[in-house]
């Protein structure tokens, strides 16, 4: 498996910030529904800079579940208190284990969390969750 996590055509953005409100996020165990959740995502309208695919060890870095540099170990220790601080460390022992992690952005989409849901859903992703400004919500079935 490549240890790349890519975004087409934008910078990586961080993950589980102040500045990372309203996402969706899920776990994929295989590239080809990765692939299937992408285009059914692109086809409700998201542009390709609203997904994210984060997997292997640069994934694993881009969601930095320890917490590089003051502020980041501030934010973890303050996210440990709550639901948000077990996810992340979900997320990264699910690339820890190869498995692939999907982000979408939908601070602009238009797209609504449901449809996104769906997505995920139909494309075999577990433990998918919206995080909204306080607010952690499961999507899953």
């Amino acid at each position: 498996m490549p240890n790349r996590s890519f975004s087409s055509r934008q910078p990586q953005p961080a993950h589980f910030t102040l500045l990372s409100q309203n996402r969706v996020y899920g776990i994929f165990t295989s590239l080809e529904d990765v692939r299937q959740c992408t285009s059914r995502l692109l086809a409700l309208g998201l542009k390709d800079q609203a997904v994210q695919i984060i997997m292997g060890d640069e994934g694993y870095r881009a969601i930095d579940a320890e917490g590089h540099g003051l502020w980041r170990r501030f934010l973890r220790l303050m996210q440990g208190l709550t639901d948000e601080g077990s996810h992340i460390g979900q997320y990264a022992r699910a690339l820890g284990n190869g498995d692939i992690v999907l982000s979408v952005d939908l601070a602009h989409a238009g797209v609504s969390v449901a449809a996104v849901a769906q997505a995920f859903r139909d494309s075999h992703a577990h433990f998918v969750n919206h995080y909204g400004p306080w607010v952690v919500e499961p999507l899953e079935a």
